[in-house]
């Protein structure tokens, strides 16, 4: 069985906007050692301002989208778990955090809303399930799969989440890919699973109207996933934008562009950040009106360049050959 570690480096930074708000879940409340699932069919529940999207089963006991909770065994494994975050208590030693399974959305109160970070962890349930293996699913880093078979993964496994950005109209305008596990390293020393709250920069979305995901593992039956598909949250921290005025929107360019080896900037000074598609921080500087910066280190593809000026922020699509 291979080494399990913890990665300090998911850590990502996070930029505060203006008029922010955090969403700690702490202007709910609840009995201690207890939970929200929407047993009462309300649809969901309010905090923050954000609206966090549940749907209950009434025949079956079950739920799927949104909860919230105070559980702090971290130790009990199995489904009869499965509102308790691996940490034990909320992001900082919060009380109350939220819990996510499988579907539903987070709706925010503005259609132009921005985010600078979410804090996510695993929850208890599906922490052990890929630490030690169950019924259903299978020991990450094993090449067997829950039934002892060989499932061809050489135990190169993972299990992530895709963090959707939707628009006022519906339509998918980004996305963001956060590992919960992963343990496809040539160094096993580097394989993991996340067992700390974990910021995820989502700075590089803008005009968010609402937040959906979706989960990815190497675990994969007849069914579907094996690696039971849920996550906590907390400390959602986003800022509403409706109203922003042209002087707000911060303008700068980008030559060329595809670029290769250098890329030129010109526009407003302030703080800039490159993005890849899984949302990381692959280079940050400070623009002081032309700046020449070296890109030969990044890889070929499409990247985001998010600049903030303190007042005003801007975005712009950077393609590199």
């Amino acid at each position: 069985m291979k080494k399990i570690y913890f990665l300090a480096s998911a850590l990502l930074a996070v930029t505060t906007l203006k008029a922010q708000t955090t969403v700690d879940f702490e202007d709910l409340t609840l009995d201690p050692e207890s939970y929200y699932n929407g047993s009462d069919e309300a649809g969901g529940f309010t905090s923050g301002g954000v609206t966090f999207e549940n749907e209950y089963n009434t025949a079956w006991g079950s739920w799927n989208g949104f909860s919230y909770s105070n559980i702090t065994d971290n130790t009990t494994t199995g489904y009869g778990n499965q509102y308790s975050a691996i940490p034990g208590s909320g992001a900082d030693n919060s009380e109350i955090y939220a819990v996510y399974h499988s579907g539903d959305t987070m709706h925010f109160p503005d259609s132009h809303a921005r985010i600078s970070s979410i804090d996510i962890t695993n929850t208890t349930y599906a922490y052990y399930s890929m630490k030690d293996g169950d019924a259903f699913a299978k020991e990450f880093g094993s090449p067997n799969d829950a039934s002892g078979a060989d499932d061809g993964t050489n135990g190169e496994d993972f299990f992530n989440i895709v963090i959707y950005n939707h628009d006022a109209t519906g339509a998918k305008t980004d996305s963001i890919t956060f590992y919960l596990a992963d343990f496809r390293f040539s160094d096993d020393n580097d394989d993991y699973i996340i067992d700390t709250w974990t910021p995820v920069d989502l700075t590089a979305f803008t005009d968010i109207n609402y937040l959906t995901f979706s989960f990815n593992s190497s675990d994969v039956g007849e069914f579907g996933l094996n690696t039971p598909t849920y996550f906590a949250l907390d400390n959602i921290k986003y800022e509403n934008t409706t109203g922003l005025t042209k002087n707000e929107i911060a303008q700068f360019s980008l030559y060329p562009n595809p670029a290769t080896s250098t890329l030129n900037i010109s526009g407003d000074a302030g703080e800039y950040k490159i993005f890849n598609t899984n949302g990381s921080i692959v280079k940050s500087f400070t623009h002081n009106g032309l700046s020449t910066i070296d890109i030969s280190s990044l890889n070929s593809g499409i990247y985001i360049v998010k600049v903030s000026t303190g007042n005003s922020f801007g975005t712009q699509k950077l393609i590199i050959r």
